[in-house]
């Protein structure tokens, strides 16, 4: 009776958490309330300048700081307290965090055009907008509760800690295989999609999206890439068939 009334407990608490996002129409599992994305960004923003290269000035770090204010005062929440840094590193990559915090490593800065560095740029504010991140958070703490909350089960009812501890680990692996790694390939296509929407409202040409992921295929060192089933994003053929797809819609905004 006990274990029944905890899962109903779990049920309504998890459901209460799901909203639907203005911009995409989908349902997230958020629990972490919208007024401490900001806070949570900038704290982590200040622990990576203590710690990376991070440049802010000169004109490497203008043609980010522009290109992403461009973006962002058309994008869905302009009022963010966006910004935009380059970490001096030869990466090839990008992250946002809550709250509009943008970084671009120095690598895409020295491969990329303009257009299509303003392709990533739309990406990463498109995963701040859409608040993947806090997405990403709110999902793995409930599946992390679900495992553990599996193993006490498991444990409780063969009274065998091997038992116990396997179920554990077998709970993450299904977790991470058939839930976390999908969910963010989704986010990734999403940010793609809603990125490519902004930038192409900002002036510049969206079919510089599909060049971005045809110069990333060449640029990855080895020429390869893991299975999609193993990866957090999706292939780049993937990406590219389903810009091609949304092209039309895109230039319309950049055309408008």
């Amino acid at each position: 009776m006990i274990r029944k009334l905890v899962l109903v407990a779990a049920f309504f608490t998890l459901t209460a958490c799901l909203a639907e996002n203005s911009v995409t129409g989908r349902s997230q599992f958020i629990i972490i309330p919208p007024s401490q994305d900001a806070a949570l960004g900038l704290e982590a923003m200040q622990e990576v300048k203590k710690t990376a290269p991070v440049v802010t000035t000169g004109a490497m770090a203008r043609r980010v700081q522009e290109m992403g204010q461009r973006i962002a005062r058309v994008s869905d929440r302009p009022e963010l307290d966006w910004e935009f840094i380059v970490i001096d590193e030869p990466v090839l990559n990008a992250w946002a965090l809550p709250g509009g915090k943008v970084a671009i490593y120095r690598k895409m800065l020295d491969n990329l055009n303009d257009e299509q560095l303003a392709a990533v740029v739309g990406h990463e504010i498109a995963h701040a907008v859409l608040r993947h991140g806090a997405e990403q958070m709110s999902r793995a703490q409930a599946q992390n509760a679900a495992i553990l909350g599996l193993g006490v089960l498991v444990g409780t009812q063969t009274e065998n800690q091997q038992m116990s501890q396997l179920a554990v680990s077998l709970g993450a692996l299904a977790s991470q295989g058939f839930v976390s790694l999908p969910h963010s390939r989704k986010m990734e296509l999403e940010a793609d999609h809603v990125g490519a929407i902004y930038m192409a409202k900002a002036g510049y040409d969206p079919r510089n999206a599909i060049t971005l992921w045809q110069k990333m295929a060449s640029l990855k060192e080895g020429g390869g890439s893991q299975p999609t089933f193993f990866s957090t994003h999706p292939s780049d053929d993937k990406r590219i068939e389903r810009l091609r797809d949304n092209m039309p819609r895109y230039l319309e905004y950049y055309r408008g």
